[in-house]
């Protein structure tokens, strides 16, 4: 009877035993499969972010994985594709193979549930990318002293000394002349022969002509800025809640040290001027140089103006020189506008001679102290070109452009450029920059024959 009692005994244990270690056994299979899951998951998150785009890399030392995989039609699914890839091949494609893991797992669905482009923030991502390589690198050019003097720079951009000068000239154009008796005893119009007739002539003239500026080497081709990133439309600008760099002195630094411009050209990209690109906005290099050089026109026209008008003895030969005419003798009110019109005169040649300065690699002070102004260069109609000493180089005055421009503007067109770069010399017909990947988040949803379904969600990025 006791032998009975122990079989029913130990038979109840056995079972008992057996359960609890197939309990165990199950157990273990299911943490299992969950921590090849979790690694599966990590290992192609980070498999996704290693397949960067090389040539904006290389060229631009930037880190974003390129949604269109150099195909003409980027997009999300392109990602979620080669995250299921990775994942599979860590999880499901393993445990199919002879002396795997006991346990079968599938991935059921992957979706990128959100992302940040370089276009996030209006190009804030982008933008703090190119001032964390300059500040790996330690250095910063000379175009970054340009930051410090915004409120001069601002002032010039603002004034207008050509539509004063235009004031004057039509105030002049529209008095009556004075009128003489000839030999004949008949009365005739005297001819005003303003001198500085002949410079004002000269603002019409071609812009890159005046300063000599040497255009051999410049790109012919115009460019469809419909294409690019600021003129189409900004998709994917969304950002994750996180903090930016912006520093303005290095982001310059950044933007000459990657793009060219005239005395660096970029000549194996579709636009050499590039960075006069990005401050102008025009469609081909003839057209940005010709804005930028009108622009730096205006500026050393507006401070030379400065000084002509407050130069006594200057004012006091034009004043001379006004009364050396027979109309300003016959009628005294042209004295006061012709003597104006001269000294605009004498400012606006020294203005093509600091151009033709700037354009021949030379210095120009943004604010003078002394000048070489003559009321003899007006009246001998004489176009000088004097040597620069000490000052700003002409990618100085650039820069000044690009420290005027908003935030926002500057990133898209810098972004333009790279768009462009990238396009052309690496055939890759659908690159955009707001589709340029530096952080995801994505939700992976598994489950398996031992297995309930596991959701895991993780965020990864570059920065």
């Amino acid at each position: 009877m006791m032998k009975g009692y122990l079989t029913v005994f130990l038979a109840l244990t056995l079972s008992a035993l057996t359960g609890f270690i197939l309990f165990l056994t199950y157990n273990v299979i299911q943490n299992g499969n969950r921590v090849r899951f979790e690694c599966a998951v990590d290992i192609g998150m980070n498999a996704v972010l290693s397949e960067y785009h090389t040539q904006l890399f290389e060229q631009y030392g930037l880190l974003y994985v390129d949604a269109s995989y150099l195909g003409s039609h980027p997009a999300v699914e392109n990602v979620e594709e080669r995250l299921r890839l990775y994942v599979e091949k860590n999880s499901t494609d393993i445990l199919r193979k002879h002396n795997a893991p006991w346990g079968n797992l599938r991935v059921d669905e992957v979706k990128i549930t959100s992302f940040e482009t370089a276009a996030a923030s209006g190009g804030a991502s982008m933008r703090n990318q190119a001032v964390c390589y300059i500040e790996d690198r330690g250095t910063v050019r000379e175009e970054a002293v340009m930051t410090n003097q915004k409120e001069e720079l601002s002032a010039l951009d603002m004034a207008n000394p050509m539509e004063e000068w235009r004031s004057i000239m039509d105030q002049l154009a529209q008095m009556e002349l004075p009128f003489t008796q000839n030999d004949q005893g008949e009365w005739e119009e005297v001819p005003l022969s303003n001198p500085a007739d002949w410079v004002y002539g000269l603002t019409g003239s071609d812009i890159l002509y005046l300063a000599e500026a040497d255009l051999q080497r410049i790109s012919p081709v115009s460019i469809d800025c419909a294409e690019l990133i600021s003129h189409r439309g900004v998709m994917n600008g969304k950002a994750f809640n996180r903090t930016y760099k912006r520093d303005e002195d290095l982001f310059l630094t950044y933007l000459f040290e990657k793009m060219g411009y005239f005395g660096e050209l970029r000549e194996e990209s579709i636009l050499c001027c590039q960075l006069e690109y990005v401050a102008e906005g025009k469609d081909s290099d003839l057209a940005n140089m010709a804005a930028a050089a009108e622009r730096i026109l205006r500026w050393r026209f507006a401070d030379n103006v400065r000084l002509a008008l407050a130069d006594g003895s200057l004012r006091t030969k034009a004043r001379e020189a006004a009364n050396e005419l027979l109309a300003v003798q016959l009628k005294n009110e042209f004295e006061a506008l012709v003597t104006e019109s001269i000294l605009y005169a004498c400012a606006f040649l020294e203005s093509v001679s600091d151009l033709r300065a700037l354009y021949g690699y030379e210095r120009v002070p943004l604010g003078k102290t002394s000048h070489q102004m003559s009321v003899d260069h007006v009246l001998n109609g004489n176009i000088y070109s004097c040597s620069g000493g000490e000052g700003l180089s002409y990618s100085q005055y650039l820069a000044g452009m690009l420290v005027l421009m908003d935030e926002e503007q500057l990133n898209l067109r810098a972004m333009d450029i790279m768009e462009m770069d990238i396009r052309f010399r690496g055939g890759n017909a659908g690159f955009c920059m707001d589709w340029c990947i530096e952080r995801y988040e994505a939700s992976i949803t598994a489950g398996g024959n031992v297995a309930s379904s596991m959701q895991l969600r993780r965020k990864y990025g570059y920065f």
